[in-house]
């Protein structure tokens, strides 16, 4: 058991095992994001404004309808997902920081912008969580999710900071995803072009998706 515990402190002390630690909660937390917007898609179908039963309700009544015990589980097993991922990244960057030779600080200008701005990225879709948890989760009911939703968007403020949060969440998805790859030593020449194709279209898609809701409240499309 020392064995055990003495091995896992060294892994969790050295930077390799840190940035292992921030790309496999990174994954589930991208994870996460794939399978909210798959629910949050579900808007899209029926509208109870014509009469039809709305999927997006039936979705959220489905959700909360799950025994307290297991929901309260999921979020506080994201939660300690996020905060692990939060906390180790900001370790990993501060360590960098200091470990940066002057030559090594003027060669981090060619770095692309996505990178180079993580840690504020990173603050701005964490305050747009709690707001967003906040205003949709849990303030509203989710007998009529649809409705609820509907009226927030219709707020154009309201609407631009999830857009602006979620174009913060690109930047940060797009890194994140390069980032994951690089770590498990798929950084070759021939695979990079590769992955940071795969990352702008995971962050587009995602992203992308996540801004349809707002802008389709705005324009009427949802209503």
């Amino acid at each position: 058991m020392n064995d055990i515990i003495t091995t896992a402190c060294k892994f969790v002390t050295s930077s390799i095992g840190r940035k292992i630690i921030v790309a496999l909660t990174g994954s589930c937390l991208l994870l996460f994001l794939v399978g909210h917007l798959a629910g949050n898609m579900t808007i899209y179908g029926g509208c109870p404004a014509q009469g039809e039963p709305s999927w997006i309700d039936a979705y959220a009544t489905g959700l909360h309808s799950m025994p307290v015990w297991l929901l309260m589980s999921i979020r506080l097993g994201l939660l300690l997902i996020l905060l692990i991922h939060v906390c180790f990244t900001l370790v990993l960057k501060w360590e960098n920081y200091h470990a940066r030779t002057h030559y090594q600080k003027e060669g981090t200008m060619k770095a692309t912008l996505s990178s180079r701005t993580m840690v504020l990225t990173g603050i701005m879709i964490f305050c747009f969580l709690c707001w967003h948890l906040w205003q949709l989760t849990f303030n509203g009911d989710p007998h009529d999710c649809y409705n609820h939703v509907i009226a927030a968007f219709r707020n154009g403020w309201c609407s631009l900071f999830y857009i602006v949060a979620l174009c913060c969440l690109f930047m940060h998805v797009r890194h994140g995803v390069q980032s994951v790859f690089q770590t498990f030593g798929l950084n070759t020449r021939k695979v990079r072009p590769l992955y940071n194709i795969v990352a702008v279209l995971f962050g587009v898609v995602i992203c992308g998706a996540f801004i349809s809701i707002p802008v389709a409240v705005l324009t009427g499309i949802l209503h």
